[in-house]
């Protein structure tokens, strides 16, 4: 579990405890041992793609886990596809966490990758990738749900520009050393939440 003593490389996604009050100069995973865990990649290469989606995968699993439904993929490759997509949006709009958020909920809301579980999943998607870009979406996923189920459903109207002013109007900037208590705090919110949903 994520909460304020604890670190994540940007690049491999490792997970450590912080020891001291001094940060690490490189990532302490000895496969990866980058010193600059703490900013995000510009190269995305097949390796980090398929490290994140199995991220991916592992947070829908966690969500079906505790709130319930049925585990399962229907489309891997769509997965990928999309992740490879959402890390390379991120590079391209780090200044812009809500347009990150955008993407990660337009493209895992419509597409039913998981057998059940794709909008919870898709709002925690979309809720990680700007809290680790310095943005809380501050509105719970029940009270998000009716929006997101618009942004489902087939041959939706919701526009990319329609799905950001509605983040832009849940969200607000956070400080660096927030982000740690910000996604410790989001992380038992959404594994211990109760909604349901396809």
């Amino acid at each position: 579990m994520v909460n304020e003593n604890t670190l994540f490389c940007f690049r491999c996604y490792h997970i450590w405890k912080k020891r001291g009050n001094v940060l690490p100069k490189s990532c302490p995973n000895p496969k990866c041992h980058s010193p600059y865990w703490n900013k995000p990649r510009k190269n995305i290469s097949k390796a980090f793609v398929l490290k994140m989606e199995e991220t991916i995968i592992s947070i829908h699993n966690a969500i079906i886990s505790i709130s319930g439904g049925e585990k399962g993929i229907r489309d891997e490759g769509g997965i990928y596809n999309s992740t490879y997509k959402l890390l390379n949006h991120q590079y391209k709009n780090q200044k812009n966490p809500t347009s990150i958020g955008t993407f990660a909920l337009n493209e895992f809301a419509r597409r039913h990758y998981f057998t059940d579980g794709n909008k919870r999943t898709a709002y925690a998607i979309a809720k990680i990738f700007m809290l680790i870009n310095r943005c809380h979406l501050q509105i719970q996923y029940k009270e998000a749900t009716k929006f997101i189920l618009e942004i489902a459903e087939y041959n939706s109207k919701i526009s990319f520009d329609k799905i950001k002013k509605w983040l832009d109007d849940n969200c607000i900037p956070i400080e660096d050393k927030d982000v740690e208590t910000y996604l410790s705090k989001s992380f038992v919110n959404l594994m211990l939440g109760d909604e349901e949903d396809g």
